[in-house]
C-alpha cells in the first residue's frame, strides 16, 4: 500500500529519525516514485525492477512492493515489503520499517491470508520500532494501523488523536485527514454520531478536493464514511457520497476500494430497499475481494445473506453464512435465519452473544430489535420490552431518529402482543395496551419512511393493521394493503405472504398479481434473454450465479408481465420482436 507523502524515509547513521529525502528526479527511484504518484503502476514496476537489477536497495524493494500491490499482486507485495523491511533494518533504519511492519505487512497478512498471528506479530514489531524512532510521520501511521486492531472505541479514538497530533507537528496532510476520518469513526462508535460524521465528512471533502494525495489514505477515508453510514442506517448520507467514493476507487485502479466500499454500500442499499442494485454491488464486491483481500470476503457474504433472507431465499442465505465463518456481520443474518425457521430461543441466544461481544454499546439498535422480536416469539414479553427500552436509550445518546423508530416498533409489537393476549382472555380488545401499540407503530412507520427504510416501514404498517383489526377492520385493511404494496415492490415474499394472509382474514383479496405489460427489471431481462436462448433453469442459475428457486421466481414474474402462460410463448414473443418485446428495463432505484 502507498505510504504517504514521503515513501522512502531514511535514518541518520545513529539510527534516530532523520530527514526523508525525495529520490532525485532522473534516477530510476525518482522516476518510479513519480509514476506511483500519478497512479501508473506498470511504469512504476518497470522502474523499480530496473533499479533492483542494478542495486537491491531497500528503497527499490519498497517501491516495487507499492507498485505490485496497487497493480493487484498482493502476494508479491508481501514478499517485496518483507525484503524492504529487512534491508532497512540491516542499515539500522527505524522509520520506514516501523511503517512497513504495522501499516503494510500486518494488514496484508490478515487481509490476504487470514493469518491473525502473523498480523499481530508484524503490528507489535511496528509499534516497537515506532517508539524507538521518536516523533515522525511514520509513528503516526503506525498509530492508525493500531486503530484497525482495536475493538474499543475509546482506544481507537486515542490512537487516532495521537496520529492527528503527529500529523500537525510533521505538517503531513495525508496523515492528518486520514486520522481525522478515524477520529470520526471512533466518535460514531461511541455514540457521538453528529460530531463523528462531521469529522468524516470533512476528511472526505479534503480527499475529494485533492488535499489528500495518497491513494490509500483517500480510500480509507471513503470506506470509513460508508461504514459509519451503514452502522447508523444513514441512507441519505451514503447516497450523497457513494458516487465520489466509487469514482475514486475506479480511478485509482485499486480493486480493494470498490470491494470494501461496495460491501458497505451494498448493506446500505439492502436497508434502503434497492435490492436489485444491492445484489449487483455485493456480487461485484465478492469478485473484487476474491481478486484482492480474499480473507475479508466474509463480510460481503454475510450482507448478501441478509438480502437473501429479506427476499425469502433462506437456503441461499444459509449457504452464504456457512462461508462467512465467525465474521461479526454474520451474526444478525444467522439469528434472522433461526427466527425464520421457528427457532426463537436460538435466535435470542445468538443475538445475545453478539451483544456481549459488541465493540460499542451505542450502535446496537438493530441487534436489540431482533433480540426483542425473538424474545416476544419465545414468550418472554418483559425481556422484550427491556430490549426495546435499551434501543430508546441508544437513540437518545446517538440522536438517530431511525434508532428511535426501531425502539417504537419493538415496543409497539410488545404492546400489541399484550393486547391480543388480553382479548383472548376475554378482557376486551380496548385499553391502554392496544392504544399504545397503535401509537407506537404509527410513529415507527412514519419515521422509517422518512429515514428511507421501506421494509421496516411496511412491517410497522402490517403490525399496525393487526392492532387495528382488533376492533377497526376497515382501517386495518387500508394499513395491510399499504404494507402488502410495500412488500411486493421490494420483493419481500415472506412478508408479502403474511400481509396477504391478514387481508384474507379481513375478508379482502390478498396478493395482487403482476400486471401484463409491466416493465421488466434489469435482472428479469437477463433471465428472459437466456430463456430465449433455450437455457434450462439450472443453466440460467449457473450463468447468473443465483439459485434455481430465484430463477423460477424471475420466470414467473416475466411470464406475468409479458401476459403469457408458458416459456414457449415467451420464446416466441422474443423471436418475433427480439429484446424490444421485454420493453424498457425498470431503472434501478436510487
Amino acid at each position: 500500500m502507498s505510504t504517504g507523502a514521503r515513501p522512502f524515509p531514511r535514518e541518520s547513521p545513529s539510527g534516530q529519525a532523520g530527514p526523508a529525502p525525495v529520490p532525485p528526479p532522473g534516477t530510476l527511484l525518482g522516476e518510479g516514485r513519480e509514476a506511483l504518484e500519478r497512479g501508473d503502476w506498470n511504469a512504476a514496476r518497470s522502474c523499480f525492477a530496473r533499479a533492483l537489477a542494478a542495486d537491491e536497495a531497500p528503497e527499490a524493494f519498497h517501491g516495487m512492493a507499492r507498485a505490485v500491490e496497487w497493480a493487484g499482486d498482493y502476494e508479491a507485495a508481501i514478499r517485496y515489503y518483507e525484503a524492504a523491511f529487512t534491508g532497512y533494518r540491516r542499515r539500522g533504519d527505524l522509520r520506514a520499517p516501523a511503517m512497513i511492519a504495522a501499516r503494510e505487512l500486518a494488514f496484508l497478512h490478515a487481509a490476504v491470508y487470514g493469518n491473525a498471528a502473523a498480523s499481530a506479530g508484524w503490528l507489535a514489531r511496528g509499534v516497537r520500532l515506532a517508539k524507538e524512532a521518536g516523533d515522525c510521520s511514520e509513528a503516526g501511521w503506525v498509530d492508525l494501523a493500531c486503530c484497525l486492531a482495536e475493538d474499543s472505541p475509546a482506544r481507537l479514538a486515542a490512537h487516532a488523536a495521537a496520529a492527528a497530533a503527529t500529523a500537525r507537528r510533521q505538517a503531513d496532510p495525508d496523515l492528518e485527514f486520514c486520522a481525522l476520518g478515524y477520529e470520526g469513526l471512533g466518535l460514531v462508535l461511541a455514540g457521538k454520531v453528529r460530531d463523528g460524521m462531521r469529522r468524516i465528512d470533512e476528511a472526505a471533502a479534503a480527499a475529494t478536493a485533492g488535499e489528500v494525495r495518497d491513494y490509500q489514505a483517500a480510500g480509507e477515508i471513503y470506506c470509513k464514511l460508508l461504514l459509519s453510514a451503514e452502522l447508523t442506517l444513514d441512507v441519505a448520507r451514503a447516497e450523497e457520497w457513494i458516487g465520489v467514493a466509487c469514482t475514486f476507487g475506479y480511478r485509482s485502479n485499486a480493486v480493494w476500494i470498490p470491494a470494501i466500499c461496495g460491501m458497505h454500500y451494498g448493506g446500505i442499499l439492502t436497508a434502503a430497499g434497492h435490492w436489485a442494485e444491492a445484489e449487483a454491488r455485493l456480487a461485484a464486491s465478492l469478485a473484487d475481494y476474491d481478486a484482492s483481500f480474499r480473507a475479508l470476503r466474509a463480510g460481503t457474504a454475510a450482507r448478501l445473506a441478509e438480502l437473501r433472507i429479506r427476499q425469502g431465499l433462506l437456503m441461499e442465505a444459509s449457504a452464504l453464512l456457512r462461508g462467512a465463518g465467525p465474521d461479526p456481520a454474520a451474526v444478525l443474518p444467522l439469528a434472522r435465519l433461526e427466527l425464520a425457521g421457528g427457532q426463537a430461543e436460538a435466535a435470542a441466544r445468538t443475538t445475545r452473544r453478539a451483544l456481549e461481544t459488541a465493540a460499542t454499546a451505542q450502535l446496537v439498535a438493530p441487534q436489540l430489535a431482533l433480540l426483542s422480536e425473538a424474545l416476544l416469539r419465545a414468550g418472554h414479553p418483559e425481556e422484550a420490552v427491556e430490549a426495546g427500552r435499551r434501543i430508546l436509550g441508544a437513540a437518545a445518546v446517538t440522536g438517530l431518529p431511525q434508532y428511535r423508530a426501531l425502539g417504537e416498533y419493538v415496543l409497539g409489537l410488545a404492546a400489541l402482543e399484550g393486547a391480543v393476549a388480553a382479548a383472548g382472555a376475554a378482557q376486551g380488545p380496548r385499553g391502554r395496551g392496544v392504544e399504545e401499540a397503535r401509537r407506537r407503530l404509527d410513529s415507527a412507520a412514519a419515521a422509517f419512511e422518512r429515514a428511507k427504510l421501506p421494509l421496516e416501514a411496511a412491517r410497522s404498517r402490517l403490525a399496525l393493521a393487526r392492532a387495528l383489526a382488533l376492533d377497526e377492520p376497515g382501517a386495518a385493511v387500508a394499513q395491510a394493503r399499504a404494507a402488502l404494496e410495500g412488500f411486493e415492490q421490494l420483493g419481500a415474499r415472506p412478508d408479502a405472504d403474511t400481509a396477504a394472509g391478514l387481508l384474507r382474514g379481513l375478508g379482502q383479496r390478498g396478493r395482487s398479481a403482476p400486471r401484463p405489460g409491466g416493465a421488466l427489471t434489469a435482472r428479469e431481462r437477463e433471465v428472459y434473454r437466456l430463456i430465449a436462448e433455450g437455457l434450462a433453469n439450472a443453466e440460467i442459475a449457473r450463468r447468473l450465479v443465483i439459485s434455481k428457486r430465484t430463477v423460477e421466481h424471475h420466470i414467473g414474474s416475466i411470464l406475468a408481465k409479458l401476459g403469457v402462460a408458458t416459456r414457449a410463448e415467451a420464446q416466441a414473443r422474443w423471436a418475433q420482436a427480439g429484446p424490444a418485446s421485454a420493453g424498457p428495463a425498470s431503472p434501478p432505484a436510487r
